[in-house]
């Protein structure tokens, strides 16, 4: 007669296989997770809120699928300055705030007073100067809006901030980057991204690659640093930087280059205001910390379609930092 506590060694033993091996499977699982890019809504804002909005509904219902730790905004989340549009934008990214889920939004030169308020022309006055006044954003999207943010340049003002959060088993950090930053900006950055050097770095900002996929090297004429002294100066130096992800000139391109440090720095430009006022399309980023790739793709929730030409490509031999 076999003993009842035999049969109970051998239930537990059958426990811990079945756990360790749904462990294993989860980890493996959870080397993976997309981000959500959303690019320039300027003309939705002003044309197609449908548009705008079946966008963010859709990661609102899909998050858990897609494993998203956040969604990042390249920037020109407004069209014009004035306080229907700012309304309009606060109203539809309030889903995302039901919903639970984190998000960081880049300054786009659209998000400031450098344009009029019913016009994208330039504004009367200093433009470089009104760049940097962005009392609407920060009025409409305070930093309590911002559950992942843990630090700023400027008191009370997300124009340059940092964001902080955990997937595919490592630490990231997301730097939110003002439009052709000032020098003491760009060193703001420099200084917060080397106080988390164990930390994959992702450059949100408004304005980097152009469309033929280099690195701008002006200032936009109106700005402050040129993109490549940025790049150069505080960007190339950081052995943690990944990802730099950025706007403002139509439509996709992408290039990867090596740090300093031996590095992968993948840069991805996503702005779609040319076609169809945006067409609700958003940059989904499949990123595989197991394999070293990132998969990117243009889908649309308004047309329900992937874009299939050049906007869709893998680049391989990311190096993460673990």
């Amino acid at each position: 007669m076999i003993k009842t506590s035999f049969f109970k060694s051998i239930w537990r033993l059958i426990v811990v296989s079945v756990f360790v091996g749904f462990s294993v499977g989860s980890g493996a699982i959870a080397q993976k997770f997309t981000l959500p890019v959303i690019p320039d809504t300027q003309e939705e804002v002003t044309r197609n809120r449908g548009m705008f909005f079946s966008r963010i509904e859709w990661l609102a219902a899909k998050a858990d699928s897609l494993k998203a730790p956040m969604v990042l905004h390249v920037g020109d989340l407004v069209n014009f300055d004035n306080f229907d549009q700012w309304e309009l934008a606060s109203v539809g990214m309030k889903i995302l705030d039901r919903a639970n889920i984190p998000y960081a939004i880049a300054v786009g030169n659209h998000d400031t007073e450098a344009v009029g308020e019913f016009s994208g022309s330039a504004a009367p006055g200093n433009v470089n100067a009104n760049l940097r006044k962005t009392q609407k954003f920060n009025y409409f999207f305070p930093v309590s809006r911002f559950p992942l943010q843990k630090g700023r340049f400027e008191r009370n003002k997300s124009d340059n901030s940092y964001y902080l959060f955990e997937a595919g088993g490592l630490k990231w950090i997301v730097i939110a980057l003002e439009f052709c930053a000032r020098d003491t900006a760009a060193k703001w950055m420099d200084q917060t991204l080397k106080k988390f050097p164990d930390h994959n770095a992702i450059i949100l900002t408004h304005y980097h690659l152009t469309p033929k996929g280099e690195i701008n090297v002006n200032n936009a004429g109106y700005g402050d640093m040129s993109i490549v002294s940025i790049y150069d100066n505080y960007i190339k130096p950081n052995k943690n930087v990944v990802l730099v992800l950025s706007g403002h000139v139509c439509y996709s391109a992408w290039r990867k280059d090596v740090g300093t440090n031996g590095n992968t720095i993948c840069q991805i430009l996503t702005d779609y205001q040319c076609k169809d006022n945006g067409g609700g399309y958003l940059r989904l980023l499949d990123i595989d910390t197991q394999k070293g790739t990132i998969e990117a793709k243009m889908y649309s929730p308004y047309y329900k379609k992937t874009l299939d030409d050049d906007s869709r490509f893998s680049i391989t031999g990311v190096t993460f930092v673990k």
